[in-house]
């Protein structure tokens, strides 16, 4: 009976504040039913004026009040960015409701302030905040700015860092001071990358895969070895990237574990994953193909993986499934059928697992279309490039079949004349049967180009330089001077060893046709070349270069030039018997060249496979004129290697010989005078056109110009009339921005040319001796590939020298992967 009368207790308590709730909500309608007033008050400065909000306002007076009018109003005021604060009282009262809107306006910022950042410089996270000083202030605004810092942080491998912002407002004022308050957590390192489940795939190679690696000495150059959560995600598709692309296609993965170590600001990262089958292509069929039967398909399909052209199917019988040999299949077939102007033809692939054999049948359902003729081709977005010059790149021409493999190359080339941010090339319809448009739509970037640097390096010491550039210069285009399709270049070099100033100008279609038109105008100041004398060059240079079939590159060029050498008066006082002294003064040289070239290499900076081939020759005088007289014969050649290629694809070594490259150079060149030879004298040719060995470009353990022939008076390097020279490097990856390389060089140059007798001296000690038939060196080196560029730095160690020549090993150091060929 006590627990009844207690439940029937509560009941009738909950009624009677129901009953007293109905009873105050009717006496508001009745004291409210209408808005008799709207009244706008401000907490500081209002931030725009009173006609703004009411304007802004769903709640008139007058009218019936609605609660969710004001709501919507509120938000609207909100959404307008102008207000921090908005509240909204309400009078009621016998004659209606007064609704008193206080606003108080986004308080100006008048200082931005970084608590916590030891890591990064106030300046340097205020360029990745959007709040600025004197504009009104924003939470949104604030937030992103807070995360975007984060990101900062998270990038360096400070993963745990927290950024708040903390606004102090001045409300009467209208005013407010930004804080980001930065706790820096420590960064973590990687102490170890394991794979659980991995059996088919080994530990090593799966590390190389992604980017999060274990921490060592150098990742402070690498910038790995840190966990990075962006980087972390990043991993994940590499992963089943790389699985994928190993017919791993089922592959799977379960998480990634972070395991703290104890006490320490290190983790383990194990990758939980179930590697699944690889499938193997079985039967590979072709459907609703009736213009061309399969074997005439497959036996025409060429398609390409970035490095080689393969013919045929990828993806054929007994090969590995991968998602990117399908997708090159498909496009091979697509462009089979596109060449000969069945642009609407597609090929749609369906995998089909055959349990039996346990492999994967390719079926390829084709749909031919009808086959079309270009009948006009229209170019838009050029706003400063001129139609001709997009136009004479293009390899596709109306009334020509709409060939699909034409306008892909047609766009690679206009991809590859950097003129343009988007190159795009669509089929149009026509009114005409069987007959469409080609649209070329471009978007125009700047290819103007100001630059300024130093550099240094073993040879020319410290180099400052300038340049101005123009990619897309035209010379009859005043005064903007662009949209020619030509190229002018101005660059100002100055240094300790020398200064340069050249102008070069080049018109790739001289003639309108593909015939390169250069032209340089330069002079030169050279103090690195001897101790004892500079050297000076003004002059112009015209030259015409063809690409030709088969990579041949051949080229003419003209050269007049004053040259001027000028020996310091201590060497003229110490050594007034040197033959060196008849070198001294200016002469005229005029001379005719060309050059025919063979260059399969796969890249320029870090080739590693192909070759470059070179014969030029030059000569001087005679019916040119000038003051010297002499014809130059030289020839080069570099061979790439890459020793991964010897070796199957299941093969260990793959993975072992990942990235190395073998680099074989060969050079070989004579120079001669004829009829009066310089100045008069037959025979002589003058020491600035000699050659020289010795330094970064040639035997590296060796001075600049030390190796060949020298004055017997003042031992002034002289050049000779006949060289050679042989070179192997082999480089392998150490982490990704640095390459450790061995090397040997050999060489030596003579006297006379034609000759490699080579020349005798007399040592310190009086007595005549006959030098080696050559000098050779090995040694070591980096290969550095950094923000500014690639670096070199090499050790070189002489073996086979003379006496006269240092013994101890010397340091080279300059640009570039490779040497200047």
């Amino acid at each position: 009976m006590k627990v009844r009368s207690h439940r029937l207790t509560r009941i009738l308590a909950v009624l009677v504040v129901c009953l007293q709730m109905v009873a105050q909500t009717q006496a508001q309608e009745l004291l409210s039913s209408e808005v008799r007033r709207v009244e706008i008050s401000h907490v500081g400065p209002p931030p725009v004026s009173d006609e703004y909000i009411l304007s802004n306002l769903r709640v008139k007076e007058g009218e019936p009040f609605m609660r969710m009018s004001v709501d919507e109003d509120v938000r609207k005021l909100y959404n307008t960015g102008f207000f921090y604060n908005i509240r909204v009282l309400e009078e009621p009262s016998a004659a209606g409701l007064t609704l008193k809107y206080i606003l108080q306006g986004n308080p100006v910022i008048t200082e931005i302030r970084f608590t916590g950042n030891d890591k990064f410089s106030a300046r340097r996270l205020r360029r990745k905040v959007t709040s600025k000083v004197g504009e009104p202030m924003s939470e949104r605004r604030l937030f992103n700015d807070a995360q975007e810092i984060l990101k900062v942080y998270q990038k360096s491998g400070l993963q745990k860092t927290r950024v708040d912002y903390r606004p102090s407002i001045n409300a009467e004022l209208g005013r407010a001071t930004v804080t980001f308050e930065i706790v820096e957590a420590p960064k973590i390192k990687v102490e170890d990358v394991e794979f659980v489940g991995a059996e088919e795939i080994k530990q090593r190679k799966l590390r190389r895969a992604i980017k999060t690696r274990r921490w060592w000495v150098f990742s402070w150059l690498t910038s790995g070895g840190r966990l990075k959560d962006d980087v972390l995600d990043e991993d994940r598709d590499r992963l089943r990237d790389f699985y994928a692309e190993r017919g791993y296609i089922d592959f799977d993965l379960k998480g990634v574990e972070i395991e703290p170590q104890r006490n320490t600001n290190k983790v383990n990262v194990r990758w939980v994953i179930e590697e699944g089958q690889q499938y193997q292509i079985g039967a590979v069929r072709f459907e609703g193909n009736e213009l061309f039967s399969q074997d005439e398909i497959v036996s025409q399909l060429r398609s390409s993986d970035g490095q080689v052209v393969r013919p045929g199917l990828q993806l054929a019988e007994g090969e590995t499934f991968t998602p990117k040999g399908l997708m090159r299949d498909v496009e091979a077939i697509e462009d089979f059928y596109g060449a000969k102007g069945y642009i609407e033809a597609r090929a749609f692939p369906q995998k089909v697992a055959n349990v039996e054999t346990g492999t994967l049948d390719l079926v390829y359902l084709i749909t031919e279309g009808d086959k079309f003729y270009v009948e006009r081709v229209d170019i838009q977005g050029n706003t400063k490039t001129k139609d001709k010059v997009i136009r004479r790149e293009l390899a596709v021409f109306p009334g020509e079949t709409f060939d699909m493999v034409r306008v892909k190359l047609s766009r690679s080339r206009l991809e590859q004349m950097q003129y343009f941010e988007r190159v795009e090339a669509q089929p149009e319809n026509t009114q005409i049967e069987n007959r469409k448009n080609l649209v070329i739509n471009v978007e125009e970037k700047n290819t103007g180009n100001v630059q300024l640097g130093a550099g240094f390096s073993s040879i020319d010491a410290l180099v400052g330089f300038a340049e101005v550039s123009q990619g897309n210069f035209d010379l009859f285009n005043p005064p903007y001077f662009t949209g020619g399709g030509q190229k002018a270049r101005l660059r100002v070099q100055a240094g300790t060893r020398r200064q340069d100033y050249m102008l070069t100008f080049i018109e790739p279609w001289f003639l309108g046709r593909r015939l390169s038109l250069s032209t340089d105008l330069y002079h030169r100041d050279l103090r690195f070349l001897s101790d004892n004398y500079s050297q000076r060059q003004t002059g112009a240079r015209i030259g015409l270069t063809r690409q030709l079939p088969y990579n041949f590159i051949a080229g003419v060029n003209y050269t007049i030039e004053s040259i001027d050498l000028s020996l310091s008066d201590n060497f003229q006082r110490q050594f007034p018997n040197s033959v060196v002294l008849q070198e001294q003064g200016e002469r005229l040289v005029s001379r005719l060249g060309a050059s025919i070239t063979h260059d399969t290499r796969n890249s320029v900076i870090l080739p590693t496979r192909g070759h470059r081939v070179e014969l030029t020759g030059d000569i001087a005088g005679g019916p040119l004129g000038g003051d010297v007289d002499y014809y130059r014969l030289e020839l080069r050649a570099s061979q790439f290697y890459t020793p991964q290629g010897l070796f199957s694809q299941t093969s260990v070594w793959q993975d072992i010989l990942e990235g190395h490259v073998l680099e074989l150079t060969g050079r070989a060149g004579v120079i001669e005078a004829y009829g009066d030879g310089d100045r008069g004298v037959e025979g002589r040719v003058p020491l600035f056109d000699r050659w020289y060995m010795g330094g970064l470009y040639s035997l590296r353990g060796y001075r600049f110009r030390e190796v060949g022939p020298r004055d017997p008076v003042s031992f002034e390097p002289l050049g000779g009339g006949t060289y050679w020279f042989g070179g192997a490097e082999y480089s392998v990856p150490i982490i990704e921005r640095l390459r450790f390389a061995v090397f040997y060089d050999i060489g030596m140059v003579y006297p006379d040319a034609y000759s490699f007798d080579p020349q005798d001296f007399i040592d310190s000690n009086g007595t005549r001796q006959t030098t080696h038939m050559y000098n050779d060196n090995w040694g070591v080196g980096l290969r550095l590939n950094l923000p500014i560029g690639p670096l070199r730095l090499d050790y070189g160690i002489p073996i086979t020298r003379d006496t006269r020549l240092g013994s101890s090993g010397r340091f080279q150091f300059g640009v570039g992967y490779t040497r200047d060929f």
